[in-house]
């Protein structure tokens, strides 16, 4: 099985349950200003992750400079000491698995993105260097977002599993402070929720095991962060609840492909399973659009479809996946959407 079958399944794992949401949302157009520099081809790193589930049972710290998540500073913790010391291992660019908030037809959703950390190659390493860009934020997407408040700077984190549950526990900041256990004011409960779903998903998906994951601040069980109840180890919640019905996996925002037909893989839970695309220049000049069908209809499961016509370069495009509006009302539509730049 290849890597994209690998992150297609695990996908498919994760939304079984998902069921068709209502109404749909209105295509955006969106025109973003693209780095070549920046670009590259999605290369899913979830088989390593998966392959790699027992975890060395350690705990480790990052501490956060900046919001910069291209890198963790990994050190052991003085009161777990791991029976071999990853700081002695090499760094390396790694691929891995992080859920980030954006919008939907209806609110909003978690998609499941690719961000590239520098830290060791050892499970706990992946682990931590997810959880910490779903926090920090970082996502390729700019529709993504990260709800995690932003006034932690000097804040740390531990991030580890025993093989049963996975553990993330937050510290207080440089003074103490205790920024995370209450829910902030221009928060909504709702966006609460989400955030600390956004942390249990990613760090299943990064660990390759739907272990429960139990909640610390300052190395102590607390009964609640940003308000919501962590007294007890969390599942993850319903993807009918919490995941985007439209998302597309094997392409990044701003990668960099060859001149050629583009060949796009995704999950989506639409009606009697069709999903339309398009590609765009400029913003909104569509060039090539179809149709594809999901494997399933009503329930979040892949889809795979190959454009029409060559992309050629060098050049800048957008493409779009969505559902349809089947009212014929001009009801919104669940989207989402990458630039690309071909070669």
């Amino acid at each position: 099985m290849n890597n994209d079958d690998d992150l297609r399944q695990l996908f498919a794992d994760a939304t079984s349950e998902i069921r068709p949401h209502g109404t749909l949302d209105d295509i955006r157009t969106r025109t973003k200003k693209v780095d070549p520099m920046a670009r590259r081809w999605f290369l899913p790193s979830l088989a390593a992750a998966a392959a790699t589930a027992l975890v060395i049972g350690g705990a480790f710290w990052m501490t956060r400079g900046t919001d910069d998540t291209s890198s963790t500073n990994i050190a052991t913790s003085p009161s777990d000491t791991p029976t071999k010391d990853l700081n002695a291992l090499p760094e390396v660019a790694l691929d891995v698995p992080v859920y980030f908030v954006g919008d939907i037809a209806r609110g909003q959703r978690l998609f499941l993105d690719t961000v590239r950390v520098t830290t060791c190659d050892a499970p706990d390493c992946r682990l931590l260097a997810a959880v910490s860009a779903a926090v920090n934020g970082g996502s390729t997407d700019p529709d993504y977002t990260s709800p995690w408040p932003k006034d932690r700077a000097g804040a740390s984190m531990v991030v580890n599993s025993d093989g049963d549950q996975i553990l993330i526990d937050f510290e207080a900041g440089p003074n103490g402070e205790d920024l995370l256990t209450r829910k902030p004011s221009a928060m909504s409960v709702a966006a609460a929720e989400l955030a600390i779903q956004q942390l249990v998903y990613t760090a299943q998906a990064a660990h390759g095991e739907k272990l429960p994951v139990r909640f610390q601040f300052d190395h102590a069980d607390t009964p609640t962060l940003l308000g919501v109840a962590t007294a007890e180890p969390l599942a993850a919640g319903s993807a009918d609840d919490l995941l985007a019905p439209v998302q597309i996996t094997n392409v990044v925002d701003g990668a960099t492909v060859p001149a050629g037909k583009l060949t796009v893989k995704g999950m989506a839970a639409a009606f009697e399973a069709n999903v339309s695309w398009e590609i765009l220049v400029g913003g909104d000049a569509v060039i090539d659009s179809g149709f594809a069908t999901a494997a399933e209809c009503c329930t979040l499961s892949p889809y795979e479809f190959t454009t029409n016509i060559p992309l050629e370069g060098p050049g800048t495009y957008t493409l779009v996946v969505h559902d349809n509006d089947e009212s014929g009302e001009g009801r919104p539509v669940n989207r989402d959407s990458k630039e690309i730049v071909v070669e």
